[in-house]
């Protein structure tokens, strides 16, 4: 099979000939529709931008080496535009070998050789069994067994790999940047044809790591491409900084403090830093940029734009043709080709992306629609490898009985209250840009066992507007929601828009999510406790048995929430009775509510609610004692609280009286200055026109006194 190009040839012509590259870099969707829409995407952005190259990450867990493969080849064949594909040392030699043969076939011709980071729970890196330590090896096997057939891409650090840092909190010493920069030397000398960077935000600290290269005898023949990240969104680019240890100048602080409410100002900003980052970087000779573009297209493009760099539209031909998930493409046997698509394929998937490619710039992680090509943040692909380490026994103890898990899952309870068209500048649930509103459904993410999610269950079929989803490690699931149902959890109009709805739960994310939240109960937990310990064994049990739930309440008004409040304020209430009244009071209770619940199926109920009557309804006289003497007390606990704030309230509300009644009496004052200065103002105007008068007066007769004297003087000096 013929091979694409290889990029580092490519390079050097388009810089011989005083130009630019751009290159952009994207990760796999996880789900198969999100797929098609990626490969959709890149097309787009491929027609548009024209990228000199476009990188495909590597998963580390190694679970998608053919569909990496095929992704990879679609895009160079049918979107005409060469693929450097990553490749990490996580397998042993062998298969290594093995996957660099298939690219070959597959006619890939560029590699990016990454040692990769540790696996999730791991502290340090290790090499598996009969694989390499670290990048330089696998260079080297790239050029022992292809020669010059690959061209062989490698990563730098501008601000040195986490792992070299002296300390967590300090920054790397002189030491540490010089066997960093001794590592990315021997990878150059191993047969690297040129360097990708990791993301940073200083120009002046790439320009340094620049100098230093060449200064250590990496050649200049040997590119060196700076990697941006735009910043499209304040909480992301906080957790990649801070994981990542990037250094982040004081103005883009002091910027990005003023507008990290306003997802779009975040955006704007974003992109007219970048724009003024990439100008400094053309400006100091480096004519290679490389993006990362988190699968999202809006701010690239303005980038790229603002640049100067957007080049002609290609008007190559459309053939009115799809991507499927699976990459292939289908047309009508021998139809013509098409220089535009007709109307009637304005629901292919295509077209969803044109028309909502900007709902993924807002944020929806994992809550994100499965058919978006950026489900599932980069921080919960490769970045998540970058998490601080942290002691997990120190933070979540050492468990030995699932009590005690549960009380360090009460800390992190994963839940969202109900918004009803809130604006959407509002500091706690706004998002979007000024002038609009925005919507929330309440929902709840847990993981609970078998028997407690039988008994939710019983209660849910009886309410109908809430909808709920479990499923176990095994695959095993429950809803009362029909078919692929996509349920939409958050959305906002705003002028002139579509209506915007970036949060959606639906079954196919939630599958693929619930294989990573359980896989973090071994990688994540599990693992910090020894092999045949009493914690790992209680961690493993949950893994084996809970199902991980979620539930949304479908009615989200204002109203509704408003009297199921009531509802749950008169429940507490009754349980405080019963707790007044003894065991056997509370036992009576707990009966009357098992006959009210029988008499309100099919009535609407919050989630809430609904988890204190599930959790109640099967107590022992005892617990339900315990229970309602509990809640007793957190009830005084809170009026006693209420009654503190009132008092503040009061205190508050005096001294805002007090200081309204000395304002009110000092414009008073002021008004009385003012009157004052006005009535001497008047009458120093009335005395200066007297004044005027009179000396207007005065001088008729100053000057005939004056014409006498002189007649008389004349009439002297005549004689």
């Amino acid at each position: 099979m013929p091979g694409g190009r290889k990029i580092i040839d490519t390079i050097q012509t388009v810089l011989a000939d005083g130009g630019t590259t751009v290159s952009l870099e994207f990760f796999p969707a996880k789900t198969e529709e999100g797929m098609g829409n990626l490969l959709a995407r890149i097309e787009a952005m491929v027609l548009q931008l024209q990228p000199t190259f476009v990188t495909l990450t590597w998963r580390s867990a190694f679970e998608d080496e053919r569909l990496w493969l095929k992704i990879g080849t679609i895009v160079q064949k049918e979107f005409s535009v060469d693929v450097l594909l990553h490749l990490t040392c996580h397998l042993p030699r062998a298969d290594l070998v093995r996957v660099l043969q298939n690219a070959r076939d597959a006619g890939i011709r560029n590699i990016l050789a990454l040692r990769g980071d540790p696996p999730i729970g791991e502290d340090k890196w290790e090499a598996v069994s009969g694989g390499f330590s670290n990048a330089v090896e696998l260079v080297q096997l790239i050029r022992d067994l292809h020669g010059d057939w690959f061209c062989v891409a490698v990563a730098g650090y501008p601000e040195v790999h986490t792992e070299c840092w002296n300390s967590p909190d300090l920054p790397p010493s002189e030491q540490s940047q010089a066997l960093d920069l001794c590592h990315l030397k021997e990878k150059v000398l191993a047969g690297a044809d040129f360097v990708v960077s990791q993301f940073f935000y200083d120009v002046e600290k790439f320009q340094k790591f620049s100098d230093k290269c060449r200064e250590i005898g990496i050649p200049a023949n040997v590119p060196i491409l700076p990697g941006y990240l735009p910043i499209q969104n304040y909480k992301s680019f906080r957790k990649f900084t801070s994981w990542c240890k990037t250094s982040v100048p004081r103005h883009i602080e002091t910027a990005l403090e003023k507008v990290k409410d306003d997802d779009e100002q975040v955006k704007a900003f974003g992109a007219e830093e970048a724009i003024r980052v990439c100008k400094r970087l053309l400006a100091h000779g480096h004519k290679t940029l490389h993006f990362y573009t988190l699968n999202l297209e809006t701010t690239v493009t303005s980038v790229v734009e603002g640049l100067g760099l957007l080049p002609q539209p290609n008007l190559r031909e459309l053939s009115w043709q799809r991507h499927n998930a699976m990459g292939s493409r289908t047309r009508a046997k021998g139809g013509p080709m098409e220089e535009v698509r007709p109307i009637f394929w304005a629901n292919r998937q295509t077209s969803y992306v044109s028309r909502t490619n900007a709902w993924d710039e807002f944020p929806n992680g994992r809550w994100g629609d499965s058919r978006s090509p950026a489900y599932g943040e980069l921080s919960h692909y490769y970045l998540e490898f970058k998490r601080p380490k942290i002691d997990r026994q120190k933070l979540w103890g050492l468990p030995t009985k699932q009590e005690d898990v549960y009380d360090v899952f009460c800390d992190f309870l994963d839940g969202k209250p109900a918004v009803d068209g809130r604006p959407s500048t509002d500091p706690e649930v706004g998002w979007g840009g000024p002038g609009g509103f925005v919507y929330q459904k309440a929902y709840v993410e847990f993981f609970c066992s078998p028997l407690k999610l039988k008994a939710l269950m019983e209660e849910l079929d009886r309410h109908p507007n809430l909808s709920y989803h479990a499923v176990n490690a095994a695959g095993e699931e429950y809803t009362n929601t029909q078919g692929k149902r996509v349920n939409a959890v958050t959305w906002g109009v705003f002028p002139g828009k579509e209506i915007v709805q970036p949060t959606v739960v639906d079954a196919e994310s939630f599958q693929i999510w619930k294989d990573e939240a359980f896989e973090l109960w071994l990688t994540q937990w599990a693992s910090a406790y020894g092999e045949g310990s009493t914690s790992r064994a209680v961690i493993q049990e949950i893994y084996d048995s809970y199902f991980l739930v979620n539930i949304v309440d479908e009615n989200y008004s204002a109203e509704h929430h408003q009297i199921a409040a009531a509802q749950t304020e008169a429940s507490l209430k009754l349980v405080a009775a019963a707790g007044a009244a003894g065991a056997a009071g509370a036992w009576q209770q707990g009966k009357d509510e098992e006959e009210v619940r029988d008499g309100d199926a099919g009535i609407p109920m919050d989630i809430f609610t609904l988890f204190k009557r599930v959790i109640t309804r099967h107590f022992t006289p005892e617990q339900l004692e315990h229970f309602s003497l509990n809640t007793q007390k957190e009830n005084e606990l809170l009026f006693g609280l209420v009654k503190e704030l009132k008092a503040i309230n009061h205190d508050t509300a005096s001294e805002n009286k007090q200081l309204r009644a000395q304002l009110v009496q000092f414009q008073k004052e002021l008004a009385d200055v003012k009157a004052e200065m006005n009535r001497i103002r008047t009458r120093g105007h009335e005395t200066n026109k007297s004044n005027t008068l009179i000396l207007s007066a005065r001088r008729p007769v100053a000057a005939a006194a004056s014409l006498s004297a002189t007649q008389g003087n004349g009439g002297a000096s005549s004689m």
